[in-house]
């Protein structure tokens, strides 16, 4: 199973913690295992039976930190907020060992457990749960609410999403406060867990959209290009996009093809307005093909579902984008 998990083969995890657990019932390493495992591959329901027979199967303390820890990510990415407090606050009482105390501190910063967030103002709508820090600069708090709100149901026309739970989406008043605390810039978006960590002055639809564009399908498979397009096509500016990445190019002739295979070599500034007009085309030319292309964004795959009309797209794109 350790060679297993190292490898990143969770499936085989699964099956291999299985075989122990059908001799030996109470084996803890193959409960967590299991139950880890299936946290992993997003699928949090069927990893709670597994962790809790492991919690009932603890005798250490180290044991019980990490039954918890994954009980409460587990609860957590359901929506079962109330039930996954209950299994962090139990995760505390216990000495983990030096990577299991690393990830409850991490998930509860994700999460909103951690005590920084006690004074933080919490309002929720159908599909969101906002979360204000204190000091933001919005005033006028139920408009901002009804526009994300709006934004959401919007752009989940297309997709069709079904997320496991309402978007936690966390309003900090400065990137400064943010980094502070979660040693990360805002803004981002864990789309497993549903949740987005903002700056106060974000457009209203750029993180949202990571998180209903992720839940088409739970293994999903995301490229820099098509993900960040998403987000910067969903933003709800309504803003002219092949203009805007016209002029942040500055006559700088690109490649879509180099930047879909390459994305990482290149700077936001350049990468983000020319993914999201190059997302804009690709929805406006079939959005079927589209959709299927979110499940697995990779070119290859791109390569699958529009055949050689991949090219000729690139190309007349490439052409426009570089006039």
């Amino acid at each position: 199973m350790s060679n297993a998990f190292k490898n990143k083969e969770f499936e085989k995890v699964i099956k291999l913690g299985k075989q122990i657990v059908e001799s030996e019932p109470n084996d803890f390493d193959g409960l967590l295992g299991i139950g880890k495992a299936y946290n992993i591959l997003n699928e949090f329901k069927n990893a709670i039976p597994y962790l809790e027979k492991a919690v009932n199967c603890s005798e250490n303390d180290w044991q019980f930190a990490w039954s918890n820890i994954e009980l409460m990510e587990s609860n957590f990415a359901i929506g079962n907020i109330e039930k996954a407090k209950e299994f962090y606050k139990k995760s505390l009482e216990y000495k983990g060992t030096k990577n299991s105390n690393k990830k409850l501190k991490g998930l509860a910063l994700l999460f909103g457990f951690d005590k920084v967030y006690e004074n933080w103002k919490t309002l929720e709508t159908d599909n969101i749960t906002f979360h204000f820090q204190n000091g933001t600069s919005i005033i006028d708090k139920e408009n901002y609410i009804k526009e994300r709100e709006n934004a959401f149901l919007n752009i989940n026309i297309l997709f069709s999403s079904y997320l496991p739970k309402k978007i936690d989406f966390f309003v900090w008043k400065s990137n400064e406060e943010a980094v502070k605390t979660l040693n990360k810039s805002l803004g981002f978006t864990n789309p497993k867990y549903c949740i987005s960590h903002n700056r106060d002055n974000q457009t209203k639809g750029h993180e949202i959209a990571h998180n209903i564009s992720f839940w088409i399908e739970k293994t999903n498979i995301r490229n820099r290009l098509i993900n960040e397009g998403i987000g910067v096509y969903f933003d709800q500016t309504g803003t002219d996009r092949l203009k805007k990445a016209k002029k942040v190019l500055e006559n700088k002739r690109i490649d879509i093809k180099e930047l879909w295979i390459n994305g990482n070599n290149y700077s936001e500034k350049i990468f983000y307005p020319v993914a999201g007009a190059f997302v804009e085309n690709l929805v406006l030319i079939n959005q079927k093909k589209f959709i299927e292309l979110c499940k697995n964004q990779t070119y290859e795959n791109a390569e699958l579902i529009y055949g050689k009309e991949l090219k000729e797209i690139i190309s007349e794109f490439n052409k426009k984008l570089n006039k």
